[in-house]
């Protein structure tokens, strides 16, 4: 992490002001994933905008998000367990 200010904080401050930095950043990168998935499937799979979609597009649709989560889950598990590691847990 990039040196924080000194604000003169206790040790658990600190460490808690880490902490919801840490998760803000978490939800700006998963915010970011969301969008990119959204413009990935929609640019793979809508060939065009009509007042539904086709059968076709849906299971593309489907799909797509289908692969980006287990992906993400997948990401999001490796990170974790070598976080556990990295902790001695």
């Amino acid at each position: 992490m990039a040196e924080q200010p000194n604000f003169n904080l206790d040790p658990a401050s600190r460490k808690e002001l880490e902490q919801f930095i840490e998760t803000q950043q978490a939800q700006s990168r998963v915010q970011t994933q969301v969008h990119m998935l959204t413009s990935m499937c929609w640019d793979k799979c809508v060939g065009s905008i009509s007042s539904s979609f086709s059968g076709k597009e849906q299971s593309c649709l489907a799909n797509c998000v289908d692969r980006f989560l287990d992906t993400s889950v997948f990401l999001v598990k490796k990170v974790e367990d070598q976080r556990s590691a990295a902790m001695g847990h």
